[in-house]
């Protein structure tokens, strides 16, 4: 099937939309973009059915009333009671901050108190690897730290952040899957980076948040400056540069694929960098080019009813709800801090919000989530890849944008 190529004026008109000829004044949406929401489907409402949801689970073994999966992915619940699973922490973080910008003193309780197993009879089930998709567990820590200054979770989440940038050692535990030689993990160490490094684009999410809870909690600017260096790499190397796929990210070097939920995560870790970072760092006007390169691109392949699809731009892949709500959570984020023009990005942001609420089932689960997904240089590996019900890679980018809109 031939891939669908996306018009190199609507490709113009983005690019113009960043900036030029349009006030970037926070939330100049019109009338009000983020307000006036029809009833239910605030975002406010929206947050507390995803939390109710996820406080109806374990978050070791994520797999709340509602969820279904083909093939059996994740049969046991996310996590398998073993770890708790990089998705997870995404949603519960963010159902945190959700809690706190609205005043549910109830649901935030709720929600830390979630955690402390860990601290005692579940200890065992928080990792000792140095990999992105187990370290970033400690951001759960640090987010209850940020909330009521508890100093064990403080302590927890540090040593988790700062695991990141620890000097590799050759006898590291290795995690399940995916271990870089020594060799590899020492190059990256030895130029500032984490050894954690694999040039995969999950990890601008996964390195960053940990670092930018750190640095929330800490003020000190050792953790973010991490993350921004990080992140500059990130761009320098695996951004599409020029061609119809400009300012996106394949899957891979080798795998020519805009892939929705992986380009989604560089998407999420951008805005996160651009909140913290001064804008006197010699990383911001990179990080903030290559996020406002990416934020065109991607608006000029949204479709009409606020969705993007499983390969980004190309409407012979089905509509996917993961990067759907990245996408949005990265607009809205930019009307609110001034980095986007609000006219453009804000109707955009509120289209893409709405068409996922309409789609929540009667517990909350979001639908049509790509299930995790390897990389591959064949078009029709993610074409068919099978679609998971109440997935937490869905559930989590849909509570980010609930966070971004609840954001003063």
């Amino acid at each position: 099937m031939a891939k669908a190529t996306v018009p190199a004026l609507a490709l113009a008109l983005a690019a113009a939309a960043v900036g030029v000829g349009c006030s970037s004044t926070p939330n100049a949406c019109g009338a009000d973009c983020f307000a006036g929401w029809p009833e239910g489907k605030d975002p406010a409402t929206v947050s507390r059915r995803l939390t109710d949801l996820f406080l109806s689970t374990s978050p070791d073994s994520y797999k709340p009333q509602g969820y279904a999966s083909p093939q059996g992915y994740a049969k046991n619940g996310y996590g398998g009671g073993k770890n708790i699973h990089y998705s997870v922490v995404a949603l519960w973080i963010n159902a945190m901050e959700c809690a706190r910008l609205t005043d549910d003193k109830d649901r935030e309780q709720k929600l830390i108190a979630a955690f402390e197993p860990y601290f005692g009879e579940k200890a065992w089930v928080l990792p000792k690897f140095k990999h992105v998709d187990f370290t970033i567990v400690g951001s759960v820590p640090l987010e209850i730290a940020i909330l009521n200054g508890d100093a064990r979770a403080k302590a927890l989440g540090l040593k988790y952040a700062d695991m990141q940038w620890e000097k590799p050692k050759e006898d590291d535990p290795p995690p399940p899957y995916n271990k870089p030689s020594f060799e590899e993990r020492m190059k990256w160490w030895s130029q500032g980076y984490t050894c954690q490094t694999r040039l995969w684009i999950d990890d601008m999410y996964m390195i960053t948040v940990l670092q930018s809870q750190a640095y929330r909690l800490t003020k000190d600017r050792k953790y973010i400056d991490r993350a921004a260096k990080e992140m500059c790499l990130y761009l320098d190397e695996i951004q599409v540069k020029d061609g119809k796929d400009a300012g996106l990210f394949y899957h891979a070097p080798d795998v020519p694929f805009v892939w929705g939920r992986g380009a989604g995560w560089m998407v999420a870790g951008m805005p996160l960098l651009l909140q913290y970072v001064p804008e006197s760092s010699p990383y911001y006007a990179k990080i903030k080019a290559g996020y406002r390169k990416m934020m065109a691109a991607l608006l000029a392949r949204q479709n009409a009813n606020g969705m993007w699809n499983q390969l980004v731009g190309d409407p012979g892949t089905w509509e996917e709800t993961s990067c759907t709500a990245m996408y949005g959570y990265a607009f809205a984020m930019g009307v609110k801090h001034g980095w986007l023009c609000p006219k453009k990005y804000g109707p955009a942001a509120r289209k893409a919000f709405l068409a996922l609420v309409d789609k929540l089932d009667p517990y909350g689960n979001v639908p049509d989530v790509c299930c995790g997904t390897g990389k591959r240089n064949d078009y029709n590996w993610y074409r068919d890849r099978p679609h998971v019900h109440g997935d937490p890679h869905g559930q989590a980018p849909l509570m980010w944008m609930c966070r971004a809109f609840l954001e003063k």
